[in-house]
């Protein structure tokens, strides 16, 4: 489905990923994780086209993605969910959620995806009309998620989806992946937490200085102390 290969990439004159390869499969939940700063987010933003790609491909169920303009690839079936989550603090929590899928004709269905999109977050129904701002750190979280589900996609990017909430939240965060798994919506999973990471993807990727070095199932990872200290030293 998705799939990077030998990725070069400059923040300006600074290279920051090395020949990055790497491929996400049907269905799939795949980990990506490393130390702070080794490339791992910008991988993403690579895929969604923010980052200047200098050499490689990355093509995504048929389509390169090297050749698309960036607002064009979220329509391919990409959702993306930034570590700053990017939400519009002056909207409503309905409007973010409405966000680049009003089209006409298509209110039936956005309706739809809008109680599918509650379903998951009750708490967000609560507030449709509340100012996406005002809500919680952990509510902003929840809102970029269910934005990235409106879009109905076929694979959704998740950056540092746990980063400062609560245990609490970290467990939904982890029931919503497992909900996505199951209705077939794969996943690339970049995370500070491993245990997480660990439990709920097929596969992990561990990165370092903007290349990929080591690549196993996550069963396997997760009983190999050496592996994880080495690269991530935990």
């Amino acid at each position: 489905m998705l799939k990077l290969q030998d990725v070069q990439a400059f923040y300006g004159k600074s290279h920051v990923l090395h020949g990055v390869s790497l491929d996400v499969e049907d269905g799939q939940v795949v980990g990506l994780l490393g130390r702070n700063g080794v490339g791992k987010s910008t991988t993403l933003k690579a895929i969604m086209g923010l980052v200047a790609v200098q050499s490689g491909s990355i093509t995504f169920a048929g389509h390169d993605l090297h050749r698309q303009r960036p607002y064009r690839i979220p329509r391919l079936g990409i959702g993306y969910v930034p570590e700053d989550r990017r939400i519009f603090p002056q909207l409503t929590v309905l409007d973010n959620l409405r966000t680049g899928f009003d089209r006409r004709g298509a209110a039936a269905r956005t309706e739809q995806l809008l109680e599918q999109a509650y379903g998951s977050f009750p708490r967000l129904k609560e507030r449709q009309r509340q100012l996406a701002g005002t809500l919680s750190g952990g509510e902003q979280q929840m809102l970029a998620i269910a934005r990235a589900m409106m879009l109905d996609p076929q694979i959704i990017l998740l950056d540092e989806p746990t980063e400062g909430l609560m245990p609490r939240l970290v467990g939904q965060i982890r029931e919503i992946i497992d909900v996505l798994r199951q209705a077939s919506v794969s996943i690339l999973l970049v995370e500070q937490n491993v245990p997480m990471t660990l439990a709920v993807s097929d596969r992990v990727y561990l990165m370092e200085r903007g290349a990929i070095r080591h690549e196993a199932p996550a069963s396997e990872l997760s009983v190999d102390d050496d592996v994880i200290h080495k690269y991530l030293g935990v």
